[in-house]
């Protein structure tokens, strides 16, 4: 029953109600309702283990969960609870097309944080746009700093972050060459970038002469963060492949020769490089067509051995016949037959 009820996001969706609870206690600068929302990356997670549907149920329930604990009212902002559920159903698309369930490559680990991005933007988007239509709680240009902006920094870079880590720890992840060393520079690439961008805004906030110019500062802050983050990630992602994706495929050409086969079209295109990985893939050539030169010419050998062999053996085999007493008895008949 616990297994069904997991796999169906029933359960994630209490605990992500719990912890919503939890979290709204830390609420974000000129933002009423909208808090710090680490939890955030577990609908994302749900719905790429699961799927979609188990996602939205998760990030949607548990949204009205914690809303009703939190005295917000079950259906007050029912709008959020579908962006909620949203950020729960888009990262579970790509379990769907292309059909990813373990990532194991820089393209699919890309894919996931494009997903997760997307999912935070598009939660807000839709968030936002039905309440213009319906609800029309929001007021403008307030409703900017008040709602949009905090839900989207927070939400996309809670999920950039611990989305990752927490399919790390859940083995979505496979350790590879690439997988590793794609985390390793967006570790690197979100600690640069948050140390910078907190260290700028600590700088300038005394200077600031309003409340207002605080607050906008603090969100502009965290918008160039995620873009920083996007184009940063980008590059690591164009970077990573540049030297992981010839790696791969000495690894597989090493393969196929392992397996006697020696034609590699694969590393045309490696041996085009004019890098290390270029000397090294030409060079694997070269050996590789050498092997197999040498092979080509002891199975050459072997055969003419063959042949030698089997005509001694056949020689010594009618060397045998000959000599026996039978064969010399036939021979006498026959020579008597002729003269007669």
């Amino acid at each position: 029953m616990i297994k069904i009820l997991s796999k169906y996001g029933l359960i994630w969706a209490v605990l992500y109600g719990l912890l919503n609870v939890l979290s709204n206690q830390l609420v974000l600068p000129a933002a009423p309702v909208i808090a710090l929302r680490p939890q955030v990356a577990l609908p994302m997670l749900i719905g790429f283990m699961y799927g979609p549907l188990p996602g939205f149920v998760t990030g949607a329930l548990g949204n009205i969960i914690g809303d009703g604990l939190s005295h917000y009212g079950l259906f007050t902002f029912w709008n959020w609870h579908l962006a909620n559920g949203l950020m729960g159903l888009i990262p579970g698309l790509i379990t769907l097309y292309p059909g990813i369930r373990i990532i194991k490559t820089v393209w699919e680990f890309g894919l996931l944080e494009a997903a997760v991005v997307i999912a935070s933007a598009l939660a807000v988007g839709v968030a936002v746009t039905l309440d213009v239509l319906f609800l029309h709680i929001m007021k403008f240009p307030e409703s900017v700093n008040a709602w949009i902006l905090p839900a989207f920094i927070t939400d996309a870079v809670n999920g950039f972050i611990l989305v990752p880590v927490l399919c790390l720890f859940t083995r979505r992840i496979a350790v590879t060459l690439e997988t590793r060393t794609i985390m390793t520079i967006t570790s690197l690439l979100v600690i640069s970038i948050l140390s910078t961008s907190f260290t700028i805004t600590w700088a300038v906030w005394d200077d600031l002469k309003s409340i207002s110019a605080m607050i906008a500062n603090f969100y502009f802050a965290g918008i160039v963060t995620i873009v920083l983050l996007v184009i940063g990630f980008g590059s690591s992602i164009f970077f990573v492949r540049r030297i992981t994706v010839p790696i791969i495929h000495l690894t597989k050409a090493a393969e196929l020769v392992e397996k006697g086969e020696y034609n590699l079209p694969s590393l045309v295109p490696v041996s085009e490089r004019t890098d290390e990985l270029g000397q090294l893939s030409r060079v694997f050539q070269d050996m590789a067509h050498q092997v197999h030169e040498r092979e080509q010419a002891l199975k050459q050998k072997v055969e003419q051995l063959q042949i030698r062999i089997d005509r001694k053996r056949q020689a010594e085999d009618v060397a045998e016949i000959v000599e026996t007493d039978y064969f010399q008895d036939l021979r006498k008949k026959v020579k008597e037959m002729r003269k007669t």
